[in-house]
């Protein structure tokens, strides 16, 4: 296993994009059997894997969004540190005029957020995702922090630090005005989610625009 890592990154850092695909290969086979090994080197992969989401050869990109999937399904929260990154990438991939690299990006960024920490979960898609100028990258992170803010519940989100709070609050009124309707349906349910939340009316008030209220 130590030497399947080291060919496989190896194999990434190649120019052939057919060694780079027997290397992001290696990576999910390794994920898969033995995880254990990819810990040493888990940030160097991560990056490795990542560089290749927006490799031209569609081959090449989707079988990346693949293998980071599969690192997440894996590595669970060892793969904490990596969150932002990766799902900016991911996310970016949503604007892809692929269908099929869209559904790819989405799956993975799916099983992203019912691995890692919720908290790094819901940073990441806030930072990357929910003001994105393209549509289909804030219908994604809307999906997404949904899941996140139920598994994180009310209780929990209405109580952190007041700036994050107003910060939430403020994005949730907006995505619940997207021109998307999915969009708008996510940010709907996400601000149901904390209505029963005593405090949140007083978040809401101080928060939203007279012209959102």
């Amino acid at each position: 296993p130590q030497k399947g890592l080291l060919n496989a990154l190896t194999w990434l850092s190649s120019d052939d994009w057919e060694e780079k695909a027997k290397g992001l290969f290696s990576v999910r086979r390794l994920a898969v059997c033995h995880s254990g090994v990819l810990l040493s080197r888990l940030h160097d992969v991560s990056l490795a894997v990542t560089k290749e989401v927006n490799n031209l050869r569609s081959k090449v990109c989707c079988c990346a969004i693949n293998t980071l999937g599969e690192l997440f399904r894996t590595m669970k929260k060892d793969l904490d540190h990596e969150v932002d990154e990766i799902a900016r990438v991911l996310l970016q991939k949503m604007g892809d005029s692929s269908e099929f690299i869209q559904k790819a990006a989405n799956r993975s960024l799916g099983i992203m957020v019912e691995n890692v920490t919720p908290a790094r979960a819901m940073t990441a898609l806030m930072a990357s995702g929910v003001q994105h100028r393209n549509v289909m990258v804030r219908r994604s992170a809307a999906e997404h922090l949904l899941t996140v803010m139920e598994q994180i519940g009310a209780k929990k989100l209405l109580s952190g630090i007041h700036s994050s709070t107003e910060v939430l609050v403020c994005t949730l009124v907006k995505l619940a005005q997207d021109c998307h309707q999915d969009t708008r349906c996510y940010g709907r349910k996400m601000l149901n989610l904390l209505m029963s939340h005593k405090k949140f009316d007083s978040y809401l008030k101080k928060t939203a625009p007279s012209r959102d209220l």
